[in-house]
């Protein structure tokens, strides 16, 4: 099937851009951003994911305010013929200008949130490393991933409510990935599964920091006996500075959790950089944003990636100041952090999740 994106000099297989390299199932793209104020008021994510092999377009959008009511809209639907725009009903992400700036927009809907954002990235985007694993003659892994910080304007509206977004007091982070991954759709059926024991008893953090002039991310796969099995991340420079982006190569964490829970409270990095360079990074916890709202790991019967229906929405309104509530919907959480790094105070979040025994940390 012809679309305007035939129209580039681009293709880098011998098909139309409706069709991909590989026909496995879990091949995926996925773009995630959230925006957060600097006082925990208030944190927004929202992502999309495209699955050719599937014909799904999904999306979510969601609110958390206060640290103690989260807001959640999930939409899926049919990917053909409308493989040329990211909308999914009132949900939509547009690229503006690559590399620089996305806007995101919800327009109205049943669930009390909507916005109309403007991402602008202030440091360039980077490629991690990629992420490849086979199991029993299968690839289940091949992903590639980048990853941005920048500011953020427009407005949110929650409620009846209407909050400015600005980018002195705003800030932003987004990944964009795609490749063949696990946890797409609902697990398959009628063929032998994957050796999945690699995902047992590990550690899986991923941190941004933006201060004023620099800032970092990384990406850390660790087993609960220290081995390192990925990462890849850089410290970071604004566009109108040359200095190149430098590697992250190690990472030394001490984190505090809240009590009987996986959720992040508190911590502390030591970054050790590819000339040998050290960056301590303290932490704490502003206000978090429960990732399951959209639908990552799964929530009443929604995976990402699996077949809706033509269309189909649904949400909801959670009490996260409730703890039993809160850690019924923890998972895979953005936690909104303020940093210091010496004399300079930052924020970004951290993505912490611990699958199985992880003894350090009392799991």
């Amino acid at each position: 099937m012809l679309t305007k994106f035939d129209e580039f000099h681009c293709h880098q297989i011998v098909d139309t851009f409706d069709h991909v390299v590989d026909s496995d199932r879990q091949w995926t793209e996925k773009f995630w951003c959230n925006v957060h104020d600097t006082t925990g008021k208030l944190v927004l994510a929202t992502g999309f994911g495209v699955y050719p092999n599937r014909n799904v377009m999904d999306g979510y959008g969601c609110v958390n305010l206060d640290n103690k009511t989260q807001y959640n809209v999930r939409l899926s639907r049919e990917l053909r013929p409308q493989i040329e725009e990211l909308k999914v009903g009132p949900l939509s992400w547009e690229v503006v200008e690559g590399l620089r700036k996305i806007r995101l927009t919800l327009g109205d809907n049943e669930y009390g949130i909507s916005y109309e954002l403007e991402f602008v990235g202030r440091m360039p985007a980077h490629e991690e490393i990629p992420q490849v694993r086979r199991d029993k003659g299968r690839i289940f892994m091949n992903t590639c991933r980048m990853a941005q910080l920048g500011r953020a304007k427009g407005w949110i509206k929650v409620d009846v409510k209407t909050y400015n977004v600005d980018e002195n007091s705003w800030r932003a982070q987004r990944d964009h990935s795609w490749g063949i991954r696990m946890g797409v759709g609902a697990p398959e059926t009628g063929v032998q599964s994957p050796d999945i024991s690699f995902f047992a008893n590990l550690m899986i953090n991923w941190l941004t920091a933006q201060f004023e002039n620099w800032g970092v991310h990384y990406y850390l796969i660790e087993k609960a006996d220290g081995t390192v099995e990925y990462l890849s991340g850089a410290v970071v420079y604004g566009f109108e500075d040359d200095r190149e982006a430098i590697p992250v190569v190690a990472v030394d964490h001490d984190f505090e959790y809240h009590p009987n829970s996986g959720r992040m409270k508190s911590g502390r990095v030591v970054l050790t950089a590819a000339d040998g360079s050290k960056t301590e990074l303290a932490m704490r916890q502003l206000t978090t944003m429960y990732l399951m709202g959209g639908g990552y790991i799964g929530y009443n019967g929604f995976y990402h990636g699996i077949w809706m229906g033509p269309y189909w929405t649904a949400g909801e309104k959670w009490d996260v100041a409730n703890p039993e509530v809160a850690n019924k919907v923890h998972g895979l959480d953005d936690t909104v952090c303020e940093y210091r790094c010496g004399d300079e105070v930052g924020y970004g979040i951290i993505e912490n999740l611990i699958l199985g025994s992880f003894p350090k940390y009392g799991f």
